[in-house]
């Protein structure tokens, strides 16, 4: 009765399984899954399944899945007489990943199921609603400091981004800008534009646009002052602070070497602060400081001094030579020597030159520089004076300069002497150098000759005397200080000999 059933369960698998012949190949062949790699939410699309060479009498179960989400079935077919299994699919985001097929039996449980290779399914989510993060219509930062900004969008699936800034693209990629160590030069407006591409459509959203304002800290600040004359009531300096870069608002304060004298919140760069003075006396040293945002410098110390103009006034001629060696131009300085707020006016003959003229031009800020062209009209009479900028009642003037050509590019016997001479001094120098030169080589030579004589004189009493030596110390000892006295008196006398051979040169 056993044997029977056996029969009858391998004739049924036999039937359902004509191409197998043992019990354990009923596990289904590996279905191929095909359909659109890129799909529109949205849109239908239809994917295909099927086990290669399966029987048209084997019944086939196919279901569709995701493959990150094993449990949740999205289409299923029965191919009951080995037709292609199609799955018209409404997409929706949550299909965007891998998708598999499995196949397994129709109502059978003793055939194993298997599944098919993954298909990659892209979703194109139109981009919408692109928004800037933060979303403040405006973001004040400071220079150095770090700027983030996140496009972000309400919907939307494999997007691009593109940075702009006042309409122009950066040179960033992704939804995040970040920008480090920011500078004024980063200010602008930036918007976001998210895209993203289905077939040859491409959908893009913009987000609204976001200023960004990148303030500066303030600069060191230059100090410099001004005195000016209050009628009869004494005398003012105007001291002036300026920094060449810095956000409103900005404290300007006036400080001397322990307190604060004065300061001032303005919205610009430069603030002017008034301080009664007194001439010709030290009344200390003044600084700017300069603060915005917790930032705060200082500049460099200058005197509180009003000082007048006096002693002597000076001018010093720096010339211009042409190819020829002649003096085709000329600038003079003038300075006095003393004086804070010096102011300088040239004259010609005791006519005032002021600006530019043919053949002149006064320079600099104090006027202190006169540049000339030397020729026929530049000559004469020139002097400079100096007074106070604040003042100019009282007055110092320089001594009177002759300018001409002739004058510039003529040679003074004096020079012409002094060139003599110093040819003169060089020839006698060389000549000196020649005699000495030869007097200590012949000196140099006769010491070495008898140098040579002693040493071979002794060589030959050793050898004549070898056995004696012992016997003889004492008395080469004395032979030998002899030698040297003899020696230092022959010297002395080559020494006077020389002396007077140069005496005799020199007289020749």
């Amino acid at each position: 009765m056993e044997s029977m059933h056996v029969s009858l369960i391998l004739i049924g698998i036999s039937v359902l399984y004509p191409r197998t012949g043992a019990l354990d190949e009923h596990k289904l062949d590996e279905p191929v899954l095909e359909g659109p790699s890129v799909a529109l939410n949205g849109s239908i699309e239809y994917f295909y399944c099927e086990i290669p060479g399966i029987p048209a009498s084997v019944p086939v179960l196919y279901e569709l899945y995701v493959e990150s989400n094993p449990g949740r079935m999205i289409a299923q077919y029965s191919s009951l007489s080995g037709e292609l299994a199609t799955f018209p699919l409404l997409i929706k985001s949550q299909h965007d990943g891998r998708l598999v097929c499995k196949a397994s039996g129709h109502n059978n449980t003793d055939i194993q199921s298997s599944l098919s290779q993954g298909l990659d399914l892209k979703v194109i989510v139109p981009v919408e609603d692109v928004t800037i993060a933060p979303h403040a219509a405006s973001e004040t930062v400071w220079e150095g400091q770090t700027l983030s900004l996140q496009c972000r969008e309400s919907r939307g699936t494999y997007v691009s981004y593109e940075w702009l800034r006042n309409e122009r693209p950066y040179d960033t990629t992704g939804d995040t800008l970040i920008i480090h160590r920011l500078s004024v030069q980063h200010t602008g407006n930036y918007t976001c534009v998210a895209s993203n591409r289905f077939n040859d459509t491409m959908t893009f959203s913009c987000s609204d646009v976001i200023s960004v304002q990148v303030k500066e800290y303030v600069s060191k600040p230059e100090i410099s002052l001004e005195v000016v004359k209050l009628g009869d009531a004494g005398f003012r300096a105007i001291v002036t602070c300026r920094s060449l870069k810095g956000s409103p608002l900005i404290t300007f304060s006036l400080l001397n070497d322990t307190d604060v004298i004065t300061k001032n919140t303005t919205e610009g760069t430069s603030a002017i602060f008034h301080v009664p003075v007194e001439l010709n006396r030290v009344t200390g040293r003044v600084r700017c400081n300069a603060s915005n945002e917790g930032n705060w410098v200082l500049s460099e110390p200058v005197n509180l001094t009003g000082e007048s103009v006096g002693g002597a006034v000076t001018v010093r001629p720096v010339t211009h030579t042409g190819r020829d060696f002649q003096v085709v131009g000329l600038v003079l300085l003038c300075k006095v020597e003393r004086g804070t707020f010096p102011q300088y006016r040239w004259f010609l003959n005791s006519t005032r030159l002021e600006g530019r003229g043919g053949f002149y031009a006064v320079a600099w800020s104090d006027d202190s520089a006169l540049a000339l062209s030397v020729g026929p009209d530049s000559a004469g009479f020139y002097h400079c004076e100096a007074s106070d900028r604040f003042d100019n009642r009282t007055s110092v003037r320089s001594a009177k300069m002759l300018i001409n050509k002739e004058v510039l590019n003529s040679v003074s016997p004096a020079l012409v002497l002094v060139v003599l001479s110093c040819f003169a001094l060089l020839n006698a120098a060389v000549m000196a150098c020649c005699v000495y030169g030869v007097v200590l080589r012949r000196r140099y030579s006769g010491k070495h000759l008898k140098m040579e004589i002693a040493v071979k004189h002794e060589d030959e009493e050793e050898e004549d005397n070898y056995p004696f030596e012992e016997m003889l110390e004492g008395y080469e000892e004395d032979v030998v200080l002899a030698d040297r006295t003899s020696d230092s008196a022959e010297d002395e006398d080559e020494s006077v000999d020389e002396t007077l051979l140069y005496e005799d040169t020199v007289s020749k």
